[in-house]
C-alpha cells in the first residue's frame, strides 16, 4: 500500500516535470509563457482535475467494476470461488 502511495506521489512530480519542459519548449519555438507565472497554477488544476476524474469514475461504479474483474483474475480467489460453488451445490 505504501509503494502504491509513493508511485502516485511521484508519477504527480513526474507529470509536474513534463510541464515545465513542454512549457520550456514552447518558450523555444517563439511562444512566449512565464514559466515562474504559469507553472504551479497549471499543476494545481492538474491535480485537481486528477481528483474530479477519480471521483467521477467512483460514483459511475468504474472502479467497483475493475477490482471484482481484478479479484476475479487472482489464482487464490478464483480458487475459493471453485470450492464455494461447490458448497453451494451440495447443500442444494
Amino acid at each position: 500500500m505504501f509503494y502504491h502511495r509513493a508511485i502516485s506521489y511521484i508519477s504527480i512530480i513526474n507529470s509536474s516535470m513534463i510541464l515545465f519542459i513542454l512549457l520550456d519548449n514552447l518558450e523555444k519555438h517563439g511562444i512566449t509563457i512565464n514559466i515562474k507565472q504559469w507553472f504551479f497554477p497549471i499543476v494545481i488544476i492538474g491535480i485537481l482535475g486528477l481528483v474530479f476524474i477519480g471521483y467521477l469514475e467512483d460514483k459511475l461504479g468504474f472502479y467497483k467494476a475493475e477490482q471484482e474483474k481484478i479479484t476475479q483474475r487472482n489464482p487464490q480467489i478464483t480458487e475459493i470461488l471453485e470450492k464455494i460453488k461447490l458448497i453451494e451445490q451440495r447443500i442444494k
